[in-house]
């Protein structure tokens, strides 16, 4: 005799029929709502193996492919030093660290999805090799980068393994920094980013960047209540804070440094030129990256900037505009700096997949060199790199 089938099963059976052709149904009909309402507590909530699996499915066709499963590859590296085009005298020879380096995706995504967040980021092992960032590395005599790597909530567990394979092969070159995605639904809550945490002890030195100007994060203050609780996580696990402020947010600012004294808060970003004098003033946990400014003119919208053109445009702006470029951020930046010269740090803010061309790399690194090279001698070492090594040795 034939046992019967408990209705119990039955019923979870026809629960997961009828979850699946509902779930197809979703991401087949996708919209910016449907995103939000997905959250990574509804996921949790769902237990076994086949929900699982449908889970995974489901999520890989709402980023459009979601991880890569890349194994790093092999890369030759000819280790030939990069030559200078220009003569600027004196010019810095010595260790570089880029505090201000994104990190190329570790998952697949769906342009319509992140349409949001206006990024156009290579995907790591497929468009830029994590062997050739290193490579170029070694020419450039840059010791190691601030790596921000973005995490989707919905794959938090799955980004970081391509992570800790970067880590494994090239261990201390990209100090992971745990990125929020700037999309809405997919960006990282305070219980997310203490997942990740827990589960990948002392991988992460830093949180951010979280720009404020962009995607999701567009028209939230840095006091918004969700964000304080990121930054009580960043001082119960010593990270550095990494933020891109919007126009109007210097009171915000100022708040989030008086309430977070034991983080460390790197600033970017034309938005926070105006006042960040004022902030490394009043505020020891405050930090100021100057990258990608180094490359353009402020305000000069004739020359490209590292963030405005294609390659062949920016390489053939910034040459024929070097020494201009490079006098005029003097003029801004040097006396900043060497008021404040352990408060200032250098980077170049790459991120497109052009940014990681050897010959864009060896133009940043010649105008880099050729201005920390101006600064005063006492102070070129502390905005190369050891204001950077120093915020990571003092978390």
């Amino acid at each position: 005799m034939k046992k019967s089938i408990p209705i119990i099963v039955i019923s979870i059976i026809a629960v997961l029929i009828v979850a699946y052709f509902i779930f197809n149904y979703t991401v087949e009909k996708i919209t910016e709502r449907e995103v939000k309402r997905i959250t990574q507590g509804e996921i949790d909530k769902a237990t076994g193996s086949e929900i699982g699996r449908l889970t995974k499915e489901i999520t890989d066709k709402i980023l459009g492919g979601g991880t890569t499963d890349q194994a790093l590859k092999e890369v030759n590296c000819d280790n030939i030093p990069t030559q200078r085009k220009f003569s600027n005298s004196p010019y810095y020879s010595g260790p570089l660290i880029d505090d201000h380096l994104h990190m190329p995706f570790t998952f697949k995504v769906s342009p319509e999805i992140y349409a949001q967040a206006d990024w156009d980021a290579p995907i790591l092992e497929v468009e830029v090799l994590a062997g050739n960032i290193i490579c170029d590395f070694d020419k450039e005599k840059t010791s190691n980068a601030f790596g921000f790597y973005v995490v989707p909530s919905l794959l938090k567990g799955q980004t970081v393994q391509l992570i800790k394979q970067v880590e494994q092969q090239y261990p201390g070159r990209i100090i992971p920094f745990l990125m929020p995605a700037h999309v809405s639904g997919f960006d990282l809550g305070a219980d997310d980013a203490e997942d990740v945490l827990d589960s990948n002890k002392g991988l992460f030195k830093g949180f951010g960047e979280i720009a404020f100007y962009k995607g999701s994060y567009k028209g939230v203050s840095p006091d918004d209540p969700a964000l304080l609780e990121i930054y009580k996580i960043a001082d119960k696990y010593n990270l550095i804070v990494m933020i891109h402020p919007d126009d109007g947010q210097k009171q915000a600012i100022e708040k989030v440094l008086q309430e977070n004294p034991n983080v460390k808060f790197l600033f970017h970003g034309d938005q926070a030129e105006i006042w960040i004098i004022d902030i490394l003033n009043k505020y020891p946990n405050a930090y100021y990256s100057v990258d990608s400014n180094l490359f353009d003119i402020p305000n000069e919208y004739t020359i490209a900037n590292i963030y405005g053109p294609e390659k062949e445009e920016f390489i053939s702006e910034l040459r024929d505009n070097f020494d201009k470029i490079l006098k005029i951020n003097l003029d801004i930046w040097k006396p900043r700096i060497e008021k404040y010269p352990d408060r200032f740090l250098w980077g170049t803010d790459r991120a497109w997949d052009w940014h990681f061309d050897p010959e864009v790399g060896a133009l940043l690194e010649e105008m880099s060199r050729s201005f920390i090279g101006q600064l005063d001698p006492a102070v070129q070492e502390k905005f190369a790199y050891q204001n950077a090594e120093r915020m990571i040795a003092e978390r």
